[in-house]
């Protein structure tokens, strides 16, 4: 089995080991009766010191998923898959409720979430906005990046309601609290984050006094905010050009440009030839987490 180690990390390595192994037993991929390098050899090959693997060993066998032979080594307990499962099962929900309550909430707070997201089987990502521009462009930017359909809809309890069993809800934190008093007090709203203009532009600026800038956009307030950026980094305004990319035959306009600042609808048609930085909405942070509950609720 591959075996990795973030050195730097908060979390020990001792339990980074142990987590690692209790999986591969989990998993099968270490199988019962198998017998575990010893302490010392495993020292030596990841640069450990043998009382880590030694502590690392000594929680499986407290999990019962290890038992020590005297004379011959650390092995695999020959018991049941379903026991085996079930133990590891408790050393990642023990720690959960411990830290919940511990935070303040009651059990019963504690099964409602639980059974919530139990029930739930999210095939999708609904985006909720007023501003019809935007849901186009980050269902675009969000379809791109993951599996899970992304379909958008305004903040209106009609317009939510087809969505309401199968979806995880995404907004901006200023609609978060519209867009939950429009839905069940189970639901989850996830926030989320939009990239600022001036960081997504900083590694282009400066931009020579006589380039001519083309900013086009679907959306009227990338347009104002990447105007206001490029002026503020020294750009004259007789050289930044915006263009509504809602407009019919706008892309004609920008032969003369020597780039074009864009959003991803955009960019699609933007002539080839012609210099374009393509600026993404959605933080990778935000694509990440996203990423994590796809991954939540595969099969």
């Amino acid at each position: 089995m591959q075996i990795w180690f973030a050195r730097a990390g908060e979390v020990p390595l001792r339990d980074q080991l142990a987590t690692q192994l209790l999986l591969a037993i989990v998993s099968g991929e270490l199988s019962p009766g198998k017998r575990l390098p010893s302490t010392r050899a495993l020292a030596r090959v990841f640069k450990l010191n043998a009382n880590t693997v030694s502590a690392a060993y000594k929680q499986l066998e407290d999990l019962g998923l290890v038992e020590s032979v005297r004379g011959s080594g650390v092995y695999v307990r020959a018991q049941h898959q379903q026991d085996i499962q079930r133990d590891a099962l408790n050393a990642l929900v023990i720690p959960f409720l411990r830290a919940s309550q511990a935070a303040g909430f009651s059990r019963q707070e504690i099964k409602d979430r639980v059974d919530y997201w139990l029930a739930m089987r999210p095939k999708q990502f609904v985006f909720v906005h007023p501003d019809g521009d935007l849901r186009a462009l980050v269902k675009l930017e969000l379809q791109r990046k993951l599996s899970w359909p992304v379909e958008g809809c305004r903040p209106e309890s009609a317009s939510i309601a087809p969505y309401l069993n199968d979806s995880i809800f995404l907004t901006v934190p200023s609609k978060a609290l519209l867009v939950r008093t429009l839905l069940p007090e189970t639901a989850d709203v996830v926030t989320v984050e939009i990239r600022p203009v001036s960081n997504a532009l900083s590694k282009y600026l400066p931009i020579p006094p006589d380039a001519l800038v083309v900013v086009a956009s679907v959306w009227p307030q990338f347009l104002r905010t990447a105007r206001t950026v490029l002026i503020a980094a020294g750009c004259s305004g007789d050289s930044v050009v915006s263009l509504d990319a809602r407009q019919r035959g706008w892309q004609r306009k920008i032969d003369a440009a020597s780039v074009v600042v864009c959003d991803v609808i955009a960019s699609e048609h933007v002539p080839s030839g012609v210099y374009k930085v393509v600026f993404a909405l959605m933080s990778e942070t935000t694509v990440a987490r996203l990423v994590d509950a796809e991954r939540s609720f595969a099969p």
